[in-house]
């Protein structure tokens, strides 16, 4: 809904939920590609920006490896499950 943010892709392992979510942006003429694993999403040039919501056990190795892929992250709450993988 914000005029500057442009949606460009999806991730999910779930493929229904995949073209549900990809339908739902067509009817507001928006064309998305989609991704089943997240480390081909992290290779397009079209992303920028990542908004990780995960199960908690995923959250820290896709936010270390989007932010390697040089992507700016949001991510939800926990960064990590330990100490040592939030450090």
């Amino acid at each position: 809904k914000l005029p500057e943010v442009q949606v460009t892709a999806l991730c999910d392992v779930d493929e229904n939920v995949l073209t549900r979510r990809k339908d739902e942006l067509a009817k507001q003429d928006t064309a998305v590609k989609t991704y089943a694993d997240y480390r081909k999403l992290l290779e397009s040039t079209d992303v920028d920006v990542v908004v990780i919501g995960t199960p908690d056990h995923w959250h820290c190795l896709q936010m270390v490896e989007a932010c390697q892929a040089g992507k700016d992250v949001y991510v939800e709450k926990p960064v990590g499950n330990s100490i040592a993988e939030c450090q």
